[in-house]
């Protein structure tokens, strides 16, 4: 069993690729290869020029290679599917082309859920007409992403959205039915969410394609229950921390993985606020150093 670790731009504080404070593709790819990487997820389509061979080129100058890519978006709106199709279309292409493995579906924070995030008891449910909507269209792009890209899609629980606690995400896999989805577990927006991560990769199994490694300050995590502190807040609070300095235990989710057989990546993701003078590169190499004593 191997596991590769990969980073990605949201280290860098990149999630979408308009954001006028990203910083520039190429700093953040080298920064990547330099702080030990031999993998990387691209980030938001678009943070990498749309010219294929022009990221190519820059990806082979630094010996990187392309884990996946992703969709952050507003699933639960079905208004947006249309637009949110095209999106996952391109991004695909774009993967294809760079010879990527997975595609990792999140839903979109909203204020409703921010709010209550990690709260289950108090977390406001997705209109029924809206929940079915998303089963359908989340049926459709899986078929999608695995017959015509030959990638595997991976739908990503996350902390302040629709698809945030562990009835959720086995409703969706249940009623979408299909041999085409598979998971990417993230252990700190599982720990965030109440999830046990621990558990959940022993519960889930072979679905567990793509694995989100992040960690999370107890202390900070507390304060944030206690005093109702909202999911953006957290973030910028230092909920999730370099690896080896928060509350997940990782020769655990290492051992867990081994259980299961698990052969793939996992992307260390460090989310940042890129407005706040964050060392990136640093916290990059501090999570690469804490995995490589469970190899």
């Amino acid at each position: 069993m191997t596991i590769n670790i990969a980073n990605a731009p949201c280290s860098w504080g990149v999630d979408y690729a308009d954001d006028i404070n990203n910083p520039d593709w190429k700093n953040v790819f080298k920064q990547i290869a330099e702080a030990g990487y031999s993998y990387c997820e691209i980030g938001p389509y678009g943070f990498l020029p749309k010219d294929f061979q022009e990221t190519q080129n820059f990806l082979n100058d630094f010996n990187l290679n392309v884990v996946g890519g992703f969709i952050f978006d507003h699933l639960h709106q079905s208004n947006k599917h249309s637009i949110i199709k095209s999106k996952i279309i391109s991004t695909c292409s774009f993967l294809k082309k760079l010879n990527g493995k997975v595609f990792v579906i999140i839903d979109h924070i909203s204020k409703e859920r921010m709010k209550t995030s990690g709260k289950r008891e108090i977390s406001q449910a997705l209109p029924e007409d809206e929940y079915k909507a998303l089963v359908s269209f989340l049926s459709e792009i899986c078929i999608i992403v695995k017959e015509e890209y030959n990638l595997i899609p991976v739908l990503h629980p996350h902390a302040g959205t629709y698809i945030e606690y562990e009835d959720e995400i086995d409703r969706l896999l249940n009623d979408i039915n299909s041999d085409s989805l598979s998971l990417c577990l993230d252990t700190a927006h599982l720990t965030y969410s109440g999830i046990d991560p621990y558990r959940a990769i022993l519960k889930y199994n072979s679905l567990v394609k793509h694995m989100h490694f992040k960690d999370i300050k107890l202390d900070i995590l507390n304060n944030v229950h206690d005093q109702n502190i909202d999911f953006d807040t957290a973030v910028s609070n230092g909920v999730f921390s370099p690896l080896g300095s928060g509350m997940i235990d990782f020769k655990k989710i290492y051992k867990n993985l081994y259980e299961i057989n698990y052969d793939g990546f996992a992307t260390i993701e460090q989310d940042i606020d890129p407005t706040l003078g964050l060392s990136a590169i640093e916290y990059a190499k501090r999570s690469l150093k804490h995995l490589n004593q469970f190899e």
